[in-house]
């Protein structure tokens, strides 16, 4: 696994954002919001995850608000490759952040459907 500073290093030539989504509804809507799922707690463990690696730099992670994916949320939607993933928890935040910081290969267990409409 490589150091801290060949991470920091890898990540500057290689810019990553990462947006979790963290959508409130009103109460009796007839859609699901990732805030109910979870997201708020989500984008903690990430922003904690992001602390833990000692805030590498080109690495930025924001809460977001709908992703147009509630039904399968939370979402977490990785920049610039346009990588989205759906169902995440916070156990898989930690496996998020380094997938994308080393080679930038996606969690396949987490993708989006090709029946996930996103756009």
């Amino acid at each position: 696994m490589p150091d801290a500073e060949s991470q920091d290093t890898a990540v500057l030539k290689r810019r990553i954002h990462i947006f979790v989504c963290t959508n409130s509804r009103p109460k009796g809507s007839s859609l699901p919001c990732c805030a109910d799922r979870g997201g708020r707690e989500l984008l903690a463990t990430f922003q904690s995850e992001f602390a833990r690696k000692g805030y590498p730099s080109g690495l930025k992670i924001s809460g977001s608000t709908c992703l147009t994916t509630c039904q399968q949320g939370p979402t977490v939607v990785i920049y610039p490759e346009g990588i989205w993933y759906v169902g995440v928890t916070p156990g898989d935040a930690s496996q998020i952040i380094e997938a994308h910081l080393t080679d930038g290969a996606p969690i396949q267990r987490l993708l989006a459907p090709d029946s996930v409409r996103i756009w």
